[in-house]
């Protein structure tokens, strides 16, 4: 009985230890392995500067900036997929603008998860992301560029009437 009662003691704490929740030097999990799901987007920042406050601004920035790139290149992969699927003719300068404009309109929603400040005086945050913030951030640039071309081609048409009118001397 007392070997059976110890050798259930010894797998839950094998198996418990399997499920640590701190990396070696004592940090959580999550500062390695941020948590994944197809709804959200998770990005993890560090910083370590002369206080924890100006730290965690730099985590956070860090984490923030880790999110623009991800979302940069999944807007450009969207955009390549419209020129490949529609045959569009448009140039990248028009392909960047768009990824540009949909990085400083989509992180406005980011969300602080969890902040953890290490022995050390580093300051580690988890930041999240709604993915269905970026493509709704995406249609909006695009329904603005929409826009913007019809007022170019409404200038042109204003143009060309302006000099049809001066040709017949009105």
């Amino acid at each position: 009985m007392r070997v059976r009662a110890v050798l259930v003691v010894v797998v839950l704490l094998v198996f418990m230890m399997g499920c640590a929740t701190t990396n070696p030097d004592g940090t959580p999990k999550w500062t390695t392995n941020p948590p994944t799901n197809w709804r959200t987007y998770y990005a993890v920042g560090y910083g370590k500067l002369a206080n924890e406050y100006n730290s965690r601004l730099k985590a956070e920035a860090m984490a923030r900036d880790i999110i623009a790139r991800w979302s940069g290149t999944t807007v450009n992969s969207a955009l390549t997929n419209y020129v490949e699927n529609y045959g569009e003719d448009y140039s990248i300068e028009m392909m960047e603008y768009i990824s540009s404009q949909v990085v400083k309109i989509s992180l406005r929603e980011t969300q602080i998860e969890k902040q953890y400040v290490a022995s050390d005086g580093g300051v580690y945050v988890l930041v999240s992301y709604p993915i269905k913030n970026l493509k709704a951030a995406y249609k909006e640039q695009s329904a603005a560029m929409l826009r913007e071309s019809e007022l170019d081609k409404a200038k042109i048409l204003i143009d060309y009437l302006e000099k049809e009118l001066e040709k017949e001397g009105h």
